[in-house]
Parts: structure tokens; sequence; C-alpha cells
């Protein structure tokens, strides 16, 4: 279309040419904003009547797991909160990454989601390329449940207390070592930031899950291992192995015999935690219905329960409230990674 300079030009010299420029232009526009109406409406529709087939939870880690069952049990509270169900899928590949990736590049219709663990916010700042940018590529939706990890070793080894293991690899740098279930995982970047602050010098061993790294453990292969309460229970209880401390800055209701990394170490936190995220661009109005239907799963009796049971709090959070959590988070992750020096080429 001409500039307005130039149609006031031509009207001047042939009006009948004017008019049937500005009749076109006017159709066209009018048929425009006829489109974008059409399509807001349309998108508009769909928001309201969403969900109308089942949601997709992609699950950062392998089924069987504990982040895997807390995802079917908020699954399983949220078919009775929404009128569809919801489709847990796991892939714990690369610490996750292969999940994250996936929902940071799905539609953003309300139909997948990330429900995901620690890693999504420092795996950014150990690969290289990871495929995708925390704030860019996606909507924070609700923190689901935070809970503590136990540091515990060997029961062989001298040290009964968190200050005797201290003070026991300070006496010996270099010659123990610690494990994990993955570079820059939830169980790799607390025991860093314990290493850094402590003034430590361990070895680190990646394996792949848990089970590896807590046969490692009992093998006597490595002798420090940081993992979810719930799972090390009964290791504990057996004396299998020994607790040291716990990640958060108060002791357990279910164990308050375990000190707190903190009460050595003062300022030191690490609590575990788990939230579900959109893709970026999906409707807010969507984003708001699920964390609202996922507090209200997650704080019902039967699921809150069974939570509980497993050492777990559940929270549900709103989107604002994730957002002010994921920046801490963020902000600590970098801090340890980069201080470290993790680091993987891909």
């Amino acid at each position: 279309m001409p500039p307005l300079r130039q149609l006031a030009t031509i009207a001047a010299a042939t009006s009948a040419v004017v008019m049937s420029t500005v009749l076109t232009t006017d159709f066209g526009s009018g048929a425009a904003h006829a489109q974008t109406a059409g399509r807001d409406a349309a998108a508009t529709a769909a928001t309201e009547s969403w969900p109308e087939r089942p949601i997709r939870f992609l699950v950062t880690s392998a089924a069987g797991g504990g982040i895997d069952l807390m995802a079917r049990l908020l699954a399983d509270g949220l078919s009775r909160e929404l009128p569809q169900r919801v489709v847990v899928e796991n892939n714990g590949a690369a610490g996750g990454l292969i999940a994250t990736r996936a929902v940071a590049k799905a539609e953003p219709d309300g139909y997948t989601f990330l429900f995901s663990g620690p890693g999504m916010a420092s795996l950014p700042y150990v690969y290289k390329n990871p495929g995708y940018a925390v704030r860019d590529d996606f909507a924070a939706v609700s923190l689901v449940t935070r809970y503590p990890l136990v540091m515990v070793t060997t029961p062989d080894l001298p040290a009964k207390t968190l200050p005797e293991f201290i003070a026991l690899v300070k006496k010996n740098p270099g010659k123990y070592a610690f494990g994990s279930s993955g570079i820059g995982g939830a169980s790799h970047i607390p025991l860093e930031a314990f290493k850094a602050q402590a003034g430590l010098d361990m070895i680190h061993v990646p394996y792949r899950g848990s089970g590896q790294t807590t046969a490692a453990l009992l093998g006597g292969q490595i002798q420090l291992v940081i993992d979810g309460l719930a799972p090390q229970l009964p290791n504990i209880q057996d004396g299998r192995v020994r607790a040291l401390a716990v990640s958060t800055t108060e002791r357990s209701p279910k164990q308050p015999d375990i000190p707190t990394v903190a009460e050595t170490l003062p300022g030191f936190a690490f609590p575990m935690w788990v939230a579900v995220f959109a893709p970026a661009k999906t409707p807010p109005a969507i984003v708001e219905r699920m964390s609202k239907a996922i507090t209200a799963a997650v704080q019902s009796p039967a699921v809150a329960k069974r939570l509980q049971e497993l050492v777990v709090d559940p929270v549900g959070s709103t989107p604002k409230e994730l957002d002010r959590f994921l920046d801490e988070q963020l902000a600590f992750n970098k801090a340890v990674i980069e201080k470290a020096g993790i680091h993987v080429q891909e």
C-alpha cells in the first residue's frame, strides 16, 4: 500500500483511483481484523474449555523413583480436580535434560507440562548447549513438594558425626570420594556446595541413578552420598549406612535425631524440590487453573498423607511464588557450579 503522503498526491489527481485504493485497503484491513478476531475467539474458547483431552506430564526421572512416584500421586489427585486424566511419561536420560527440552519445544496449548526437580535449574549452567533457557522457554506453574536430603556414609568409617567426617577428610585430602546420580543433578550440586563450604578435597564419582550410588557406598567404593531421606531410611535403620546430617534448615520430624548440615556449617540449606512448568506462552488462564488444581490435589487429605509417608512436604504454590523460588535456585546453582568448575561439553 502507498504511504499516506503519496495517497494524498494521487487523490488530488485521480479521485477515482483513490476511492478504489481506499475501498480495497479498507476491505483488506477489515478482513485482517476479522481473521485476528476469529483467532482470538478460538483461543479464548480453547482456554475456557480446557482440558478437552488427556494432559501429559513429562517427568525428568526414570519410572519407579521418588520423583516418578510423586508425579503419579499428583496425577491421581488431579483426576479428581480436572475433567481429564493426566498421563505420566518418564524420561530421565541425561539427568532429565531430554524431557526438559521436549517440553520447552512443545505446543503451549496446556496439554504438555514438565514435572521436574532441581536439575532443570542447574543443567543450563553445566551444559555448554542445554537446548533451553529456563526463563525464556518455561512458565512457572506450581511448586509441588519440598523434602530433606540426607548425607550418609559407611558405618566402618571412623567418623560418626558430620564434624568428625569433615575433620577426617581434611586430614586426608584427595583420599575420599562422594557419589552422585549424575553430573549437575540434585545429588551432585549440594555436595559440591558442602565440599566448598567445608573446604574439603574430595573426588566426585557420577553414577546412573541413586540405586547404583547407594550400592557403591555399601561396597566401599565411595564414602559419601546425599539422597532422599525416605529411600535411605531402611538403610539407616538397619545400620547399613550412617546418617550424618539432613540438608534442610530444620531437623526432620521423622528422624529428629539426625542433625542438620547447618548445625555444623551455618547457612547451609539445600531442600529437594519438585515443581511443574508449562511451555512459555501457555495461556495464563490455563497456567492459573492448573496451578490451583495442583494446590488442591497435593493438599487433599489422600495425597498429602501419602506424601508425608514418603517424608515429603506437600506445598502447592502460585506461579509467582514458584518464580521467586526459582530465582533463588538459579542464583545458588550458578554460584556453586561456577566455583566448582562443573561443565559438560555437548
